[in-house]
């Protein structure tokens, strides 16, 4: 799947129905695996302003069993 043009918000939206969890399950996924609390209000103006950092995409990834990967353009 190409998200080259997608935004932090469809892209975890994307991700989320197709793991057929909601955002505060994958809080609670993500507060699990790096030890530390995110409230839901945070996480969700991050996806909102679509200022969520490449490591927190990274995690986000890395809890639901999926990769990153860059790759030239065909």
């Amino acid at each position: 799947m190409i998200i080259t043009d997608w935004d932090n918000g469809e892209i975890v939206r994307v991700l989320v129905a197709r793991n057929k969890i909601s955002q505060k399950k994958l809080i609670e996924m993500l507060e699990k695996a790096a030890g530390v609390e995110i409230p839901q209000s945070t996480f969700a103006n991050r996806i909102f302003r679509n200022s969520m950092r490449l490591r927190e995409m990274q995690q986000i990834c890395e809890v639901l069993g999926y990769d990153l990967i860059l790759q030239p353009k065909k």
